[in-house]
């Protein structure tokens, strides 16, 4: 079940899980259609900001922005490799190795692609940080009006993953006091898995049943609606980081806009 990082009680942790989400949505559909690596940059930077000062420690923040980062090089090492020829011809030449020609647009468009899936992962760490899932299930039954039947099954398939990780450590550890040797690499692994898969396959049914009998034996389903022992609600903190929010997105475009930093908006990226 998705955890929240930040502390309870934390400002993030205040604010209505469905406002985060509506709140994201503005600047991922801008770093998805961006053109230029300053506004996913400037995205980037409010995201971490936001995290930072909604709770989220340095440490939890690098931990979990490094991974992403990553990706900054690997599209700067990739796109030289596979972006067509005729798209950076009129750019300079770095440097050539045999029949390889890396230009300076090839690595303008690596580092434009890194820092926008970058931006994307940050703005979204802003809701999935800082929201636990229980709470974000509870907003969609009782704002959102999902039928409470698909959210407890998410809530319920979500619990079975602790579980099932659970087995999974237990069948190694049986295999191994048999002294079941599968080999290494990619042939080792297929062994592994199709030895594990029937007696995880049976246990995850056993899991699914012992649920089923729980919940018919609660009389889950049996009404239209359901009492809950917490409630969600809208406060005060809301409409404060949504506008917050969406002002600083605002303040961002127009800031690339005057210094002319803010390239025209594109569907499709060409590569």
């Amino acid at each position: 079940m998705m955890t929240a990082l930040a502390p309870p009680g934390s400002r993030l942790q205040r604010v209505n899980p469905l406002v985060k989400l509506l709140a994201i949505v503005p600047p991922v559909t801008l770093a998805m259609l961006s053109n230029d690596p300053y506004l996913p940059s400037a995205l980037a930077l409010l995201a971490v900001l936001t995290l930072w000062i909604g709770g989220v420690s340095l440490r939890q923040l690098v931990r979990a922005v490094l991974p992403a980062a990553a990706l900054i090089l690997f599209f700067l090492v990739s796109y030289p490799l596979v972006i067509r020829r005729e798209l950076v011809l009129d750019t300079p030449v770095i440097f050539s190795l045999g029949g390889l020609e890396v230009r300076w647009g090839a690595l303008q468009a690596g580092a434009k692609a890194g820092l926008r899936i970058f931006a994307l992962v940050t703005l979204t760490l802003v809701f999935s940080l800082t929201t636990d899932g229980a709470a974000f299930v509870r907003a969609l039954v009782q704002q959102a009006r999902l039928p409470y039947r698909v959210g407890f099954a998410f809530i319920a398939a979500f619990r079975f993953l602790p579980l099932i990780q659970q087995e999974v450590s237990v069948i190694r550890a049986a295999h191994r006091a048999r002294g079941v040797d599968d080999g290494p690499g990619p042939l080792g692994l297929f062994r592994r898995v199709r030895r594990m898969a029937v007696p995880l396959l049976a246990s995850a049914i056993r899991q699914a049943e012992r649920a089923a009998l729980a919940m018919d034996g609660r009389a889950f389903g049996a009404f239209p609606q359901r009492t809950w022992l917490h409630r969600a609600h809208f406060t005060y903190a809301d409409p404060l980081f949504l506008a917050a929010f969406w002002l600083s997105v605002a303040a961002i475009l127009w800031g690339l806009g005057q210094l002319g930093l803010l390239a025209p908006l594109v569907i499709v990226q060409r590569l």
